[in-house]
Protein backbone atom coordinates (compact mmCIF):
# COMPACT_ATOMS: atom_id res chain seq x y z
CA UNK A 1 0.00 0.00 0.00
CA UNK A 2 1.66 2.98 -1.05
CA UNK A 3 0.95 6.33 1.29
CA UNK A 4 0.64 9.73 -0.17
CA UNK A 5 3.60 12.14 -0.25
CA UNK A 6 4.16 14.42 2.95
CA UNK A 7 7.21 16.12 1.99
CA UNK A 8 7.30 19.84 0.14
CA UNK A 9 6.32 18.30 -3.29
CA UNK A 10 2.97 17.23 -2.12
CA UNK A 11 2.96 20.96 -1.29
CA UNK A 12 -0.41 22.51 -3.19
CA UNK A 13 0.70 26.22 -3.63
CA UNK A 14 -2.54 26.98 -6.02
CA UNK A 15 -3.89 28.84 -3.20
CA UNK A 16 -1.13 30.78 -2.07
CA UNK A 17 -1.45 34.65 -0.73
CA UNK A 18 -2.19 36.64 -3.32
CA UNK A 19 0.05 39.18 -4.13
CA UNK A 20 0.42 42.68 -2.55
CA UNK A 21 -0.02 43.58 -6.38
CA UNK A 22 -3.43 41.28 -6.40
CA UNK A 23 -4.77 42.64 -3.39
CA UNK A 24 -3.99 46.43 -4.43
CA UNK A 25 -5.78 45.39 -8.00
CA UNK A 26 -8.65 44.21 -5.97
CA UNK A 27 -9.06 47.12 -4.11
CA UNK A 28 -8.85 50.15 -7.12
CA UNK A 29 -11.17 47.70 -9.13
CA UNK A 30 -13.41 47.88 -6.50
CA UNK A 31 -13.40 51.42 -5.64
CA UNK A 32 -13.66 51.89 -9.38
CA UNK A 33 -16.97 50.31 -9.49
CA UNK A 34 -18.24 51.92 -6.75
CA UNK A 35 -17.61 55.35 -8.01
CA UNK A 36 -19.39 54.40 -11.10
CA UNK A 37 -21.98 53.11 -9.27
CA UNK A 38 -22.09 56.50 -6.90
CA UNK A 39 -21.43 58.90 -10.10
CA UNK A 40 -22.27 57.22 -13.15
CA UNK A 41 -21.89 60.04 -14.83
CA UNK A 42 -18.15 59.91 -13.80
CA UNK A 43 -15.76 59.53 -17.33
CA UNK A 44 -13.69 56.39 -15.42
CA UNK A 45 -10.30 56.65 -17.69
CA UNK A 46 -10.08 60.03 -15.54
CA UNK A 47 -10.07 57.26 -12.69
CA UNK A 48 -6.16 57.04 -11.81
CA UNK A 49 -4.13 56.22 -8.66
CA UNK A 50 -3.02 60.05 -8.95
CA UNK A 51 -6.33 61.34 -8.86
CA UNK A 52 -8.64 62.55 -5.66
CA UNK A 53 -12.18 61.49 -6.03
CA UNK A 54 -12.98 65.28 -5.06
CA UNK A 55 -10.84 66.09 -8.75
CA UNK A 56 -13.22 63.75 -9.95
CA UNK A 57 -15.95 65.49 -8.93
CA UNK A 58 -17.47 63.35 -6.32
CA UNK A 59 -18.33 65.93 -3.55
CA UNK A 60 -18.19 64.58 0.36
CA UNK A 61 -21.10 62.18 0.27
CA UNK A 62 -20.41 60.73 -2.85
CA UNK A 63 -16.98 59.95 -1.24
CA UNK A 64 -18.25 58.47 1.89
CA UNK A 65 -20.49 56.22 0.01
CA UNK A 66 -17.65 55.03 -2.38
CA UNK A 67 -15.40 54.43 0.68
CA UNK A 68 -18.33 52.82 2.75
CA UNK A 69 -19.60 50.61 -0.17
CA UNK A 70 -15.72 49.80 -0.76
CA UNK A 71 -15.13 48.53 2.76
CA UNK A 72 -18.33 46.86 2.86
CA UNK A 73 -17.53 45.04 -0.35
CA UNK A 74 -13.99 44.08 0.56
CA UNK A 75 -15.54 43.07 4.11
CA UNK A 76 -12.83 45.62 6.41
CA UNK A 77 -13.05 47.86 8.35
CA UNK A 78 -10.85 50.83 8.52
CA UNK A 79 -10.60 53.61 11.17
CA UNK A 80 -11.83 57.17 10.21
CA UNK A 81 -8.95 58.62 11.20
CA UNK A 82 -6.91 57.22 8.15
CA UNK A 83 -8.86 58.79 5.81
CA UNK A 84 -8.52 62.56 5.59
CA UNK A 85 -9.50 64.92 2.32
CA UNK A 86 -7.69 65.13 -0.12
CA UNK A 87 -6.30 61.23 -0.46
CA UNK A 88 -5.48 60.36 -4.18
CA UNK A 89 -6.53 56.96 -5.10
CA UNK A 90 -3.61 55.35 -4.58
CA UNK A 91 -3.24 56.21 -1.05
CA UNK A 92 -6.95 55.25 -0.39
CA UNK A 93 -5.76 51.88 -2.45
CA UNK A 94 -2.78 51.16 -0.16
CA UNK A 95 -4.77 52.54 3.57
CA UNK A 96 -7.20 49.32 2.38
CA UNK A 97 -5.03 46.90 1.08
CA UNK A 98 -3.20 47.00 4.24
CA UNK A 99 -6.61 45.68 5.98
CA UNK A 100 -6.77 42.61 3.91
Amino acid sequence: MTRPAIGPESIDDTHSTPSIEDTGERVLTTLRQNTAEVVPELDLSLFTPERTLAELGCNSIDRADIVTMTMETLGIVVPVHEFHQGLDIGTLVEIMRKQL
